[in-house]
């Protein structure tokens, strides 16, 4: 095996050491602090040098500051505040000027593409970058960002990537804890500005939290005070970020008076626009701080007053601390802003569901605009629309068809408005015949529940006479609790029709794929194609068949279309059809965690979970 060259040069140095003798690397120790001495005394001569009433002995100070390169560079970042004006512009204009190798051979090649000529960029696109740099997994990007802290002229930015590398997230093994602080404190070295103390003291951190907790306070409390007194080095942002940090560490050492002075500072901070508003308050609720809502509503009336998210995250406040009554009227409140706005109201109705899934809420909201339509038919065409997917979803079945059964009478009078409406709903047309079958599907569902088994076989075979390729109410075909052997057969020969029928064009679309070599048609075919995979899995895994061929199929939707939750759901269904629960409820929680307001997902899930526990109970 070839010895790497920096190897060779280790074994060489090494030995040279050994014939030294045993008491030469104390020697040599001693040997390098004098010498470090001796230059930062030369820096500090060098920097009072540039405030020289004489022009020669300035130029020459400034030459031999400049050959020393980033040795310098700590000592010229205090000397920018130096008490003569020279010596301050002249670190200054050094400082900007000052070489840094922002990626180094050692650099993973992502780290290396993201700081491709990061000297050359303006503030926004290094902070951009410097967030790029925080995402990388199996925290690539530290060391990088270390340098960034270090070397970063701007102190902000400075700041900005300490606080982005602390907001990484660390491992939980104490070991690989220990070796990322290692890696942090050898980057940083001495480094004496504000952020690599930061990261000094999240070093610390990371080994033991307790012993930090001091440094922690002295550091939010000196950084506040910066931002009086010398605006310039910081920014509200990278405050309210350090005392965000902090109180987390607070949390997770359930410090909770402590918590709660910390965020009221944080709060002080906020400045009265929506964003920030909306970015304190989410920040707030996932920490269950269900009082900072109600301070920043009282701190910015005029602001918080006219949006109704803002206040139903009031509401929604009021609600998860216990107080519901004080919650509804809350939402009342939001509910009556805006009135006419029925684009403004479909929008809070929308994302009170798939955000915040505050569904009695989301419920009011689509009623509302039901309500007050008047003749804006696709208006009402599309809040009838959403409310009735929802109530699907929340296994209202017939609310949801009652609430559908008017569009079909406004479909028929005013067909471009029906065409328009499901058109922005689903990108596709719809018929009243469509809006039918949707109906009597639901109340199909609905009557299966009651035990109606005659209503629901003739409310599905209607359904699916005109909508002949939806695999879910084929799968609620097979789910009737008939028995009866003509039924079955009847039922098992409309399942194979429909897997012959995806499986005959899951060929056509690979033949495409194969031997096509056009690029959009390829691309336009691979979607189809995945799409008609996750037909197969989920009409067989939900049915009767080849589970694992259901598996497979599932498996290359999700090569083909990575991290699809619907895609994911499908998967999580497969496994549990073949009997292996584990990854059947690895798989639902990643849908899940993607649109955490299906419930039909989350009722799947518990049913995995279910299962597995009471196999579990049984083996043992």
């Amino acid at each position: 095996m070839p010895v790497a060259p920096w190897k060779m040069k280790h074994c060489i140095l090494l030995l040279a050491v050994a014939m030294l003798g045993g008491h030469t690397p104390l020697r040599a120790a001693d040997d390098r602090e004098a010498t470090h001495q001796e230059q930062e005394a030369e820096i500090a001569r060098l920097i009072e040098q540039l405030g020289s009433p004489q022009f020669a002995t300035r130029e020459k100070a400034q030459s031999r500051i400049q050959s020393l390169g980033l040795a310098v560079f700590d000592a010229l970042l205090e000397a920018q505040h130096h008490r003569d004006i020279e010596v301050a512009r002249r670190a200054r204009y050094l400082l900007r000027g000052m070489p840094v190798d922002w990626d180094v051979d050692t650099d993973p090649q992502e780290v290396r593409s993201l700081l491709r000529n990061y000297g050359q960029q303006g503030r926004v696109e290094r902070l951009s970058r410097i967030k790029q740099l925080a995402t990388l997994n199996d925290s690539l990007g530290g060391e990088a960002l270390c340098r960034i802290v270090r070397f970063e002229a701007d102190i902000v930015l400075s700041k900005q990537a300490a606080i982005q590398l602390m907001w990484h997230h660390a491992s939980a093994d104490l070991e690989d804890r220990k070796a990322i602080a290692g890696r942090i404190r050898a980057a940083i070295g001495s480094s004496r500005r504000p952020a690599a103390r930061w990261l000094q003291t999240y070093a610390d951190t990371l080994v033991s939290s307790e012993p930090t907790l001091e440094e922690w306070e002295r550091i939010t409390r000196d950084e506040l005070e910066t931002l009086v007194k010398t605006p310039d080095e910081t920014q509200r942002s990278v405050v309210r970020d350090l005392l965000r940090w902090h109180v987390d560490l607070l949390w997770g050492l359930q410090r909770n008076e402590e918590v709660q002075a910390e965020i009221t500072r944080i709060i002080e901070l906020v400045e009265p626009n929506r964003e920030e508003l909306f970015d304190v308050v989410d920040w707030a609720l996932e920490r269950e701080a269900w009082f900072v809502p109600q301070l920043l509503a009282e701190r910015f009336p005029a602001e918080y007053w006219q949006d109704e998210l803002l206040v139903y995250r009031l509401a929604e406040a009021k609600r998860k601390s216990g107080d519901e009554a004080a919650a509804q009227e809350t939402a009342k409140l939001a509910l009556a802003m805006n009135p006419n706005h029925d684009v403004l109201h479909r929008d809070v109705a929308r994302r009170l569901r798939y955000e915040r899934q505050m569904f009695d809420w989301s419920e009011a909201e689509f009623r509302q605009i039901i309500q007050t339509a008047g003749e804006l038919h696709e208006v009402e065409l599309v809040a009838r629309g959403l409310l009735a997917e929802m109530l699907g979803d929340l296994q209202r079945e017939r609310e949801a068809a009652e609430t559908l059964q008017p569009s079909v009478e406004i479909g028929e009078k005013d067909p471009a408005a029906l065409a328009s409406a499901y058109e922005l709903l689903y990108g596709q047309s719809f018929s009243t015949a469509d809006l039918r079958a949707k109906i009597d599907h639901l109340l199909a569902i609905h009557y299966g529940r009651e035990g109606e088994v005659d209503k629901q076989k003739d409310l599905l075979q209607k359904a699916l006479a005109v909508d002949i390729e939806n695999i879910d109410i084929v799968i609620a075909l097979h789910g009737v609790a008939d028995d009866g052997k003509a039924w079955r057969e009847k039922v098992d020969n409309l399942l194979a029709e429909h897997v012959q029928r995806i499986e005959s064009r899951m060929k056509e679309l690979e033949r495409i794929l194969t031997s096509n070599e056009d690029r959009g048609v390829r691309d336009l075919n691979r979607e189809e194609f995945a799409q008609k995979n996750n037909e197969f899995a989920w009409l067989v895994s939900n049915t009767a068949g080849d589970y694992q061929k259901a598996v497979a199929c599932s498996q290359k939707s999700l090569e083909l279309v990575p991290d699809s939750w619907a895609y994911q759901d499908t998967l999580g269904r497969c496994y549990y059809a073949v009997g292996d629960y584990k990854n059947a409820i690895r798989y639902q929680k990643l849908a899940v965690a993607q649109a955490p307001y299906m419930q039909q997902m989350r009722r799947q899930l518990k049913l995995f979970e279910d299962t597995l526990a009471e196999t579990a109970a049984k083996a043992n």
